[in-house]
């Protein structure tokens, strides 16, 4: 399995297992206590709202005391009900209960005071069971409604939910909020009370208002909570950022948040797991296939967005998503998959460590592996990177050591590597350095030869090396060449530029240009005037013997410069190839030389001439290599002999043609068969006769057959001839 395939699988792993993590601590709520934490502060963002509906009445200890100790008389209480009655508040609610009977006097009364006001809400006790035990009969016919006043507390002790409905009976709040007119909210998931500053409403002790010196006034029109407060009768309860409460005080919560429309909803079981996946996909997503963020960023970003999210949605949504599940999972997604992805990557490392150990043994003994995984890729890596070291200075030093002057570019042009003689030949100040565009301006030191063109680095890779003849200002000649380096994938990575001073190349080739004319005009031209002359003037004017032998000497010299001339030409000419048959071309050779086959009655077998076997090949010049072969053949040949010409493809190897030449001469020795194609070279004579020429004839076809990529051998024993074979590639097609 490749490193890619390995990520991406274990990549799914971990997304699917703590996607499956997040969903049982959503659903289970087992961080229950770090979210009520969570809640808790940011509850105390909650800006305070006041609310001038609602007000306390207290039984504290200023009552107590002025009017006897707790329980009251209910005689009392309907005193009490009584001056409230007449301050004309929208709602009394007792946050009293009257579930037992008490004297007769003391319930009648109650219930004739409760009756009068006509907007007197009691509580009722939820037994075991749960039991409902309604207050008296007396009492629960007076009251306008009843409800039950119990609270949740949460397992750590605090108390933030407002309970549900029990079938049709509802807390006292969820009553009252009801008899004003307001529909009862559906609790969905749950509700949370929003606890505020429990100072927004005004507090009238009940002895105030027993003695007659309450202010009535402040209670008109409002919903009038009562309730004991004293301390040690009334309980206190732990509430989210507030200290503790009283019953009283919660119950002025509970009833403010219905009143305001600012109860906080609990997300359901299908919001907690949404708001606990997507914050991990999205983590696993920039860990992952989408790497555009660090990690620890999208770790910081992703937490921080969750607590945002949490406490927008509680403070303006009025919607509790608790936070602690996916802000675990983040916590657990971002160390596991950083440490299985650092695990995956020191092994595909510690293998190609390996596989480059194995390489690069050149200038550094192989690294020694420990057992334990780290340590020896560490060893491993500590040789690596000394290799390279060594690779690079290698590089440095054999680019150091080339004749022409070499740059190293990446694909822009900018210098990477430049070799000694390239600082010698722009100055070391132009080649040394990180300023982008350097091999860009050096190049505009050069125009190209003839168009005078500026040169300047090919746009993008090619399918080859570039050639530019160009000159500089000053009149030098250079050849620069671009070479593509590509990676071992075959992707592009820049240039090599060589810049080869061809001066003494392009004076090398004048110099030869002027002795081909010398050859072929200053040379021939006397040679071919002097047998003019012995072809016109009287032969009484020159003896015989001179004549043969001044003709000898001239024939001798036009045969030297025609043979220096062809060689040069087979040398320095740009080759115009076609396509040809390599049979036509032995039959044109033998055609040339049929007079002097017929002169020294020399008879010629053929073999394979009508097998079209096509070569690319300059025509001229290779008719010209197969009559030097030929011509050597019939030099060497006794009178009356034979002599093969073979045509035909080899066997084995590449698609390549061969024409054969054997005589039936005097053969060749081993020492003479190695420098046949030496110029100036002549082989042994044979049949006992003197051979003219001047030994290029060999060395021409050599130069010729090497130039089209071929072969030529010679095979031969003294005393039993010589076998000269030309050998060349076949081309592309073949015609039909």
């Amino acid at each position: 399995m490749n490193l890619a395939v390995r990520l991406k699988t274990e990549w799914w792993i971990i997304a699917v297992l703590v996607s499956l993590l997040a969903v049982i601590l959503a659903i289970g709520n087992a961080l229950s206590r770090l979210d009520n934490a969570a809640y808790d502060r940011l509850l105390q963002l909650d800006p305070p709202r006041s609310d001038g509906r609602i007000a306390l009445v207290e039984i504290d200890d200023a009552a107590l005391a002025q009017f006897g100790r707790w329980p009251w008389d209910r005689s009392l209480h309907a005193q009490l009900v009584d001056r409230l009655h007449e301050a004309a508040p929208q709602a009394i609610v007792y946050d009293t209960l009257f579930t037992e009977p008490g004297t007769p006097q003391g319930d009648a009364g109650l219930a004739g005071a409760v009756a009068r006001a006509g907007n007197v809400s009691l509580p009722f006790f939820l037994g075991a069971g749960p039991k409902v035990v309604e207050p008296i009969a007396p009492l629960r016919d007076a009251a306008r409604g009843t409800g039950f006043t119990d609270f949740l507390v949460d397992p750590d002790g605090v108390m933030r939910s407002a309970p549900s409905p029990l079938g049709s009976r509802l807390h006292l709040m969820d009553e009252v909020h009801g008899s004003l007119g307001r529909s009862v909210p559906d609790p969905g998931a749950g509700r949370l009370i929003p606890f505020t500053s429990g100072k927004q409403w005004p507090r009238v002790s009940a002895a105030s208002l027993l003695a007659g010196k309450g202010p009535g006034a402040a209670l008109r029109g409002k919903v009038v909570l009562v309730g004991v407060t004293a301390a040690g009768i009334g309980p206190r309860y732990p509430v989210p950022g507030r200290g503790t409460m009283s019953g009283l005080e919660i119950n002025a919560q509970f009833l403010h948040g219905l009143l305001g429309n600012l109860m906080i909803g609990k997300a359901g079981n299908a919001a907690r797991i949404g708001f606990a996946l997507v914050p991990v996909w999205l983590l696993m997503l920039l860990m992952g296939p989408f790497p555009r963020l660090s990690p620890a960023l999208g770790l910081a970003v992703g937490t921080a967005g969750i607590l945002v999210l949490s406490g927008l949605l509680l403070l303006m949504g009025r919607v509790w998503l608790p936070p602690a599940t996916p802000i675990l999972a983040l916590c657990v997604a971002y160390p596991i998959w950083g440490w299985r992805q650092l695990a995956i990557t020191q092994q595909f490392m510690h293998g190609e460590l390996l596989r480059l150990a194995a390489d690069s043994t050149i200038f550094t003994p192989p690294a020694r592996q420990g057992r334990q995984p780290l340590p020896s890729t560490i060893a491993l890596l500590t040789a690596a990177i000394a290799s390279n070291r060594d690779m690079k200075r290698f590089v440095a030093e054999r680019l150091d050591q080339l004749p022409d002057a070499t740059l190293v570019t990446n694909g822009h042009g900018d210098i990477l590597l430049a070799s000694a003689s390239a600082g010698r030949l722009f100055g070391p100040e132009h080649v040394q350095g990180d300023e982008p565009g350097k091999g860009g301006a050096l190049l505009t030191r050069f125009r190209q030869a003839g168009s005078q063109e500026p040169i300047r680095f090919p746009v993008g890779p090619t399918a080859g090396p570039l050639s530019f003849d160009a000159i500089t200002e000053d009149g030098h000649f250079f050849t620069i060449r671009f070479a593509p380096q590509l990676t071992a994938g075959g992707g592009f990575v820049g240039w090599i530029v060589q810049f080869m001073d061809v001066g003494e190349a392009k004076a090398a080739q004048r110099q030869r240009d002027d002795i081909l004319e010398l050859l072929t005009h200053d040379m021939r031209s006397p040679q071919a005037s002097i047998l003019a002359v012995l072809e016109t003037a009287p032969s009484e004017n020159i003896a015989p013997d001179e004549a043969r032998r001044i003709r000898h000497y001239a024939e001798r010299t036009l045969g030297l410069a025609d043979g220096f001339v062809q060689l040069a030409r087979a040398e320095s000419l740009e080759y115009a190839l076609e396509d040809v048959a390599l049979g036509d071309m032995m039959i044109d050779a033998i055609d040339d030389l049929w007079p002097q086959l017929t002169a020294r009655s020399i008879s010629i077998d053929t073999y394979g001439e009508d097998e079209r076997l096509i070569v690319r090949v300059e025509r001229s010049l290779v008719t010209r290599a197969l009559i030097n072969l030929l011509d050597n053949a019939i030099k060497y040949s006794p009178a009356g002999s034979r002599i093969r010409c073979t045509v035909g493809q080899e066997p084995d190897g590449e698609p390549r043609a061969f024409c054969a030449i054997s005589d039936e001469g005097p053969g060749l020795e081993e020492a003479h068969r190695h420098r046949l194609f030496e110029r100036f070279h002549r082989g042994p004579l044979g049949a006992g006769r003197r051979m003219d020429g001047v030994g290029l004839g060999l060395s021409f076809v050599h130069t010729v057959v090497v130039r089209h990529r071929g072969e030529v051998r010679c095979l031969g024993e003294v005393g039993r001839g010589a076998t000269f074979s030309l050998i060349l590639p076949l081309a592309d097609r073949t015609p039909s």
